[in-house]
């Protein structure tokens, strides 16, 4: 699932919606910050790579009782996506560290 957020967000970048999904669901895929107490709920920023290319991905987890009620094991929304290297100023060569507050 994604919200309309991240479908605009990876249409503005040529990304296709499952080859986010694949990418994240990579092994070579790495939490790269969480925000498990965000007030909107427990997420995280995910690099990954689409064709060697880096992308970001903020996605939500939401409590297992709510993916219970929808019939699923698990749960996960796409928040937003981006291409960090669209972004040198916020972020290290190798797209793991924040160089600018969010």
């Amino acid at each position: 699932m994604e919200s309309i957020h991240a479908a605009r967000e990876a249409i503005a970048d040529s990304l296709k919606i499952a080859a986010i999904w694949a990418s994240i669901g990579s092994l070579t895929a790495e939490v790269i910050e969480d925000y498990p107490s965000d007030p909107r709920g427990s997420r995280c920023l995910i690099l990954s790579f689409i064709n060697g290319q880096p992308i970001h991905t903020v996605v939500a987890h939401p409590a297992k009782r709510r993916a219970a009620q929808l019939g699923v094991a698990a749960l996960a929304i796409l928040i937003t996506v981006y291409r960090p290297d669209h972004r040198p100023h916020e972020w290290s060569s190798d797209y793991r560290t924040r160089l600018a507050p969010p």
